[in-house]
């Protein structure tokens, strides 16, 4: 039954009809075939305005896309139409494209027959408008026409808007790759500026490379990267551009704040997004250079406090995804700029703590060595005098100090060359005794034979060499002290290492520190060492009289051999 209903129209359609509709059908398959694998936007735009005007017959045409922020339609690629005949932008209502997103709906005309035509050398064409539409909302509109005295074959309007569909679908794979791809674009424009911000300490260097990366890898034609002047809070400064503007303006240029698009963004410290700078009263263009399109102008913030902007141009507009990801860029911006002062600030304060360090080694060690030689040449005549065999043994510590005091001005010498740092990171595992040893050695050419010493250190184990250095210059410190000024007897040292601490104590039983007394250097430098370490200090008077130290410092020990 199905093919005796089918018989008549079969007898009734004319050969020649058959084979032009069966044609038409094939052709309108491999069109679509062909768009369908296409994801770049451009070339896909240019191929499916080709094949609609060849599927319908048609002299030229064009393709608008949809505007949604500015409710208009932009053209974005034609076939056959001179470029001084097309315009980028159509408002609803002007134009072929502009018509049909006006009525929402197909339109087959004489061009001269609408409202408001934009091309007067086509107003006697037959045109045929289709909207593009997507999940039902209008993505793009066809604009198409043959001159005269052809005009359209009457199915020419089914035709198309069938083909439509079709093209609906592939535009919005290739806007959602495009769109994908300007995501990716973007996380790797982070990547990189972030990688970039870990380069080196030089800022101009530094924002350069980020200026140059930005332009590369989003193709935005205009960057500038202007910073507060430190000097002169209500100045931006701009040395670093990418783009074209890196090769048109080589001068510094010096912008108040109180004007410009840059300018705003630093006073009122957020995005400032224009996507037409030409309706924009505060837009400054640089002299020699043609207005960009649109301006996104990012504050560089850190803390609260804005550092510089990120500014780039463009002739198409910005949208949500440019703004929140130069966003990110720019905290990455304000984190290197911060970092690459504080370097070049540490770099200064790391000279004067270096001369600082180098004073303090000096007074604690070579000064306090000279101090007791001083004593020692002082008395040494007399003891000679007195009994020879004394003379030669002050005479022996006399010269032990010497060596001792060579050995540390070497040891100064030697923090000073170029592989110190190396060398005292690289410093290898300790031996069991190698503090308490090298307190023996000190405190037996520092502290005279008439003076009974004692140190104890059977609760000792090794420590980090940071934490054993301290703790041997606040032992000599506290030692030389005790035997310039307090003429003690004896001197008691303890050093031990319990579960929380290492811990030095020196004791004396000589006249104590007296209430009138004002701290010298010494006991400002044992307090700094031991502070530097998160340790302290603690002097009292002792019982039934003398002087009490008490050091300690955290824990840190380290592997023996």
């Amino acid at each position: 039954m199905n093919r005796r209903s089918r018989a008549p129209s079969d007898t009734v359609m004319p050969p020649a009809v058959r084979e032009g509709v069966r044609n038409q059908l094939e052709l309108l398959s491999q069109m679509i075939e062909d768009i369908a694998g296409e994801l770049a936007l451009d070339p896909l735009l240019g191929r499916i305005v080709e094949r609609a005007c060849k599927l319908i017959g048609a002299d030229d045409g064009v393709i608008g896309l949809y505007v949604r922020e500015t409710d208009s339609i932009r053209t974005a690629a034609s076939y056959n139409i001179p470029q001084e005949q097309l315009r980028a932008v159509l408002a609803r209502g002007h134009g072929l494209t502009g018509r049909v997103l006006e009525l929402d709906a197909p339109l087959r005309c004489r061009y001269g027959d609408l409202p408001h035509p934009s091309r007067t050398a086509a107003l006697d064409m037959d045109m045929i408008g289709m909207p593009i539409r997507a999940h039902g909302k209008l993505i793009g509109v066809f604009g198409i026409g043959v001159w005269p005295p052809r005009e359209f074959a009457p199915d020419a309007q089914d035709l198309l808007d069938l083909f439509a569909r079709h093209a609906a679908i592939a535009i919005e794979n290739a806007q959602r790759y495009a769109e994908e791809q300007r995501r990716a674009s973007r996380f790797a424009l982070i990547a990189r500026v972030a990688a970039i911000g870990a380069t080196g300490p030089d800022l101009d260097t530094l924002l350069q490379h980020a200026a140059d990366a930005i332009h590369e890898t989003l193709e935005y034609p205009n960057v500038d990267i202007p910073l507060i002047d430190p000097e002169r809070p209500d100045t931006l400064v701009i040395r670093v551009r990418g783009g074209d503007y890196k090769k048109l303006i080589r001068h510094e240029d010096r912008l108040p704040i109180g004007t410009g698009i840059m300018g705003a963004a630093v006073r009122e410290r957020r995005v400032q997004l224009v996507n037409d700078v030409a309706r924009d009263p505060r837009y400054i263009t640089p002299p020699g250079v043609r207005p960009p399109r649109a301006e996104l102008a990012i504050p560089i913030l850190y803390g609260g406090r804005v550092l510089g902007v990120l500014n780039v141009e463009a002739d198409r507009t910005f949208d949500e995804l440019d703004r929140i990801s130069l966003e990110i860029v720019a905290e990455h911006l304000g984190v290197a700029i911060v970092n690459a002062r504080l370097f070049e600030r540490s770099t200064q304060a790391a000279l004067l703590e270096e001369r600082q360090r180098l004073a303090r080694d000096l007074h604690d060690n070579v000064t306090q060595i000279l101090a007791s030689m001083s004593l020692i040449t002082q008395s040494l005549a007399e003891a000679w005098h007195r009994d020879p065999a004394e003379g030669e043994r002050r005479a022996v510590r006399l010269s032990e100090l010497a060596q001792l005091a060579f050995a540390e001005l070497r040891g100064l010498l030697r923090e000073l060359s170029p592989g110190a740092s190396a060398d005292r990171a690289s410093a290898g595992a300790a031996t069991p005794h190698e503090l308490p040893d090298a307190m023996r050695r000190l405190l037996k050419a520092m502290v005279p034979a008439h003076i009974r010493l004692n140190l104890n250190a059977e609760g000792y184990r090794p420590q980090l060499q940071a934490h054993e250095h301290a703790m041997l210059r606040v032992c000599q410190e506290a030692a030389s002290n005790a035997v310039r000024h307090a003429e003690p007897k004896r001197i008691g040292i303890v050093l031990s290492v319990d579960a929380k601490a290492l811990r030095l104590r020196v004791c004396d039983d000589g006249r104590g520190i007296s209430d009138l007394a004002e701290p010298g250097m010494g006991l400002a430098n044992m307090r700094e060492r031991l502070y530097e370490l998160g340790g302290e200090l603690l002097i009292t008077t002792g019982t039934p009289h003398g002087t009490r130290i008490d050091a300690f410092l955290p824990r840190a020990d380290r592997e023996l051999n």
